[in-house]
């Protein structure tokens, strides 16, 4: 079992993205009441016990989940994973996985640009990830702008890699294309809830991350806190037991860690890529 340091009275577990400060595209989410102090307890166990699923000596580690952890754990200072070197040093042996681009995310890393002729919804995301050595950087909104509207994961993508664009390498975006990003991630979520699937949760983790003033309603953290399996973990289909993800626990820890009206016991950092 995790043990996260306890705060007297009210925690209030917040995510500022101090370098964020690009104009805000949410404003449904600022008007809100504060959350009951029962949704601030709610929200520390649900995160304390995805982190306890995570470090079971009995679980096998998928590469995504790992990789994202570690974008997240110095920035809330999150449990190691004591399996996570195995599974890095298997990515790093591996040039040809699709996840060896993204390893930069847990440490630094050389990397070929063939993400730049491919179109999968990772690829976008690894334009964000390598902006700074992009041959020429207005590559990169070329490529967002070029994303497939209708396709939800390469929108969540793009949001991410615009996101990270701004807060790892405070560089400007095109925020007319932004704004069309955030209205079709806010889309995805209401689409899809009460009962969240992996890229509504993803597109909850993204909005976030994007924009450093936006709540979400009370009843979004309520009901993905009520999407958690006993084990700690969510599924990719919620309520079916055979869908079980790593990829989509680590992103309901993401949507929660950074949800403003709690306090998170430890400051959290500027978000970096190495």
């Amino acid at each position: 079992m995790v043990t996260l340091p306890h705060r007297p009275a009210r925690w209030c577990i917040a995510l500022l993205l101090f370098v964020g400060g690009g104009p805000s595209f949410t404003e449904q989410g600022y008007a809100q009441t504060s959350p009951p102090d029962t949704l601030i307890i709610q929200v520390h166990r649900a995160v304390a016990r995805g982190l306890s699923y995570f470090s079971s000596p009995r679980r096998t580690l998928d590469p995504d989940a790992v990789l994202l952890h570690a974008y997240l754990k110095d920035r809330f200072n999150l449990p190691k994973l004591v399996k996570a070197e195995r599974v890095l040093a298997a990515i790093r042996a591996d040039s040809t996985s699709q996840f060896h681009k993204f390893l930069r995310l847990a440490e630094p890393m050389r990397c070929r640009m063939d993400f730049l002729d491919a179109d999968g919804a990772n690829d976008v995301a690894a334009v964000g990830v390598w902006y700074d050595e992009l041959p020429d950087r207005s590559l990169f909104m070329e490529r967002i702008r070029d994303v497939e509207w209708g396709e939800p994961y390469q929108v969540t993508h793009a949001l991410w890699a615009m996101a990270m664009v701004r807060n790892c390498f405070h560089a400007e975006v095109d925020t007319a294309v932004e704004r069309r990003l955030v209205e079709h991630n806010l889309a995805i979520m209401k689409s899809n809830r009460p009962l969240w699937n992996d890229v509504a949760i993803e597109a909850l983790a993204m909005a976030q991350y994007n924009d450093t003033a936006y709540v979400p309603p009370q009843e979004y953290i309520q009901e993905i806190i009520a999407l958690q399996n006993l084990n700690g973990s969510w599924n990719w289909v919620p309520n079916d037991p055979t869908r079980e993800s790593q990829h989509t626990t680590i992103l309901a820890l993401w949507a929660l860690l950074q949800y403003k009206p709690l306090e998170w016991p430890e400051s959290p950092r500027d978000m970096v890529v190495h």
